[in-house]
């Protein structure tokens, strides 16, 4: 095995193996984004009310967020191997948790372990593709990932929409345990990565603070203007709690000898712009994107297999987008921005399209906007992460990929908080999630699911205004993926931004 500057290089086998093991954390995620979806309607029915419904949704983003820049700074630390081992082993004990969840207080809470566990299998899986191949071409290895995570998500539909209509919803999580056992066996026994160690001081401080802060935040979204007003001391209380947990953060990490969140990274112009059109994309699409298996199955009235199928449009475009602009990238451009600023502008169109949904359109058009949103998002959810992986050293690589998950998972907090309380708004807080039998109460949801994506159309052309600003950076080439040698005249540095 070769090496450069000190970095090793892989053999074709070894980068194989990398990739086979990746996507054993990638397949837990995929199973649980898909199968889970088309069950989440069917668990609120049977335990809970409509108002119930982005608790579960939320419980899961939320421990997830606050795990995830954790994960990346651990990761940093004492290696991604160990911490991934540690993720699919809490994701695992979460899923075994959730199936066997006996009321409500218990679903949510199970989520929340489960959340704990996700913070770190889609991060860790970056970080350790990251760490042995170049930015130049990690966008095509990236691309084959997310090709094979969209395969898995391809027949999620099918298997959760079968479980729960002939086995139980419960088996929707059950089956992630023997995947989880297995996909442990596999990072322990084949994925081999040179030993990294250093000597570290954990923030817990910042991880205590970013966790009570961003819990009083999507708290007081969920919240605001259902279960409480606006103005309630309740809200007050909690957004109070959330500036000066954020203040105090910034305190901390500017003091900090290793910070959780290393805040000179976020003044690099690509990274600083990166992170809150991540942010915003979070906020307006993906938090709604959860609503859709509900939509499909209250509003349109399809039982939980047919509504798996009904989203096979979204997963295939997913993955031609992902793939497709990986190799555009790694083959063609050596940059993402042209790929990043495209993706925006598809997903911004897809979410006025999402916004038109209802219980009479067609499904040409519903399979239509489907396939907009899941090219737009292939085209632009992973290449923002190479973007900021491009702009620092090896050694944040974990740190930084963290972040940019964080940001994603906390706007799609908050995004699923503001769609699930306007929805809960408009058809009728304190009612069972019905199907579209009940006329009124399927009317109401797609009345507040269109509202909340129309919503995000803003929001999702500010982002697109913003991807404007990303320098046209070129994707450095440090490190071959197949191990060979790479000369230093063909490496990049900030001399060569534009």
């Amino acid at each position: 095995m070769s090496r450069v500057d000190g970095r090793p290089g892989l053999t074709r086998w070894q980068l194989r193996t990398v990739l086979v093991v990746l996507l054993s954390g990638q397949l837990l995620s995929a199973l649980d984004q898909t199968i889970v979806g088309t069950a989440l309607p069917t668990m609120v029915r049977g335990m809970g009310l409509v108002d119930d419904f982005s608790l579960v949704v939320i419980a899961y983003l939320l421990a997830s967020t606050v795990s995830t820049p954790l994960y990346g700074k651990l990761a940093d630390l004492y290696g991604a191997k160990p911490m991934y081992l540690v993720s699919i082993g809490v994701f695992t004990v979460g899923s075994a948790l959730v199936g066997v969840s006996q009321d409500m207080t218990q679903l949510v809470a199970s989520r929340a372990v489960q959340g704990l566990g996700a913070g770190g299998l889609v991060v860790l899986a970056f970080t350790i593709s990251s760490s042995v191949v170049p930015p130049r071409q990690i966008g095509r290895i990236q691309g084959l990932v997310g090709a094979m995570y969209a395969l898995a998500s391809l027949a999620g539909p099918l298997v959760g929409g079968a479980f729960t209509e002939y086995l139980g919803w419960r088996w929707c999580f059950l089956v992630n345990v023997p995947v989880g056992i297995a996909a442990l066996i596999a990072v322990g026994v084949l994925l081999k990565l040179p030993a990294h160690r250093r000597e570290h001081v954990v923030d817990y401080t910042g991880a205590a603070l970013l966790t009570v802060g961003a819990t009083a935040l999507v708290l007081a979204t969920v919240w605001g203007g259902g279960a409480y007003s606006w103005t309630s001391p309740v809200i007050l209380g909690l957004l109070l709690v959330t500036v000066v947990a954020c203040v105090l953060f910034v305190v901390v990490e500017h003091r900090a000898p290793e910070p959780l969140v290393p805040l000179a990274l976020l003044r690099d112009r690509e990274i600083g712009v990166a992170m809150v059109v991540t942010f915003l994309i979070g906020a307006a699409v993906i938090g709604g994107y959860f609503f859709l298996p509900v939509y499909l199955q209250v509003v349109r009235g399809y039982d939980p297999v047919v509504a798996g199928l009904q989203l096979l449009p979204l997963m295939i475009a997913v993955m031609v987008g992902s793939g497709v602009s990986g190799w555009l990238i790694a083959s063609v451009l050596g940059r993402t921005k042209p790929v990043v600023v495209a993706g925006t502008a598809i997903m911004t169109v897809a979410t006025w399209l999402l916004s038109l949904l209802g219980a009479d359109t067609p499904t040409w058009q519903l399979w239509g906007s489907e396939a907009v949103l899941g090219i737009g998002m292939g085209m632009v959810i992973s290449k923002l992460i190479v973007a900021v992986q491009n702009s620092v050293p090896r050694e944040d690589m974990g740190t930084i990929t963290a972040q940019a998950a964080f940001f994603r998972t906390i706007g799609s907090s908050i995004g699923a908080a503001v769609f699930g309380a306007v929805i809960a708004t408009r058809t009728g807080a304190g009612q069972v999630l019905t199907t579209s039998a009940d006329g009124l109460a399927a009317a109401g949801f797609a009345d507040g699911l269109q509202t909340a994506f129309l919503a995000g159309v803003p929001i999702m052309f500010v982002a697109l205004v913003l991807t404007l600003l990303l320098p046209n950076t070129p994707l450095r080439e440090d490190v071959s993926p197949w191990g060979e040698e790479i000369h230093p005249e063909q490496e990049n540095d900030s001399a060569r931004r534009k």
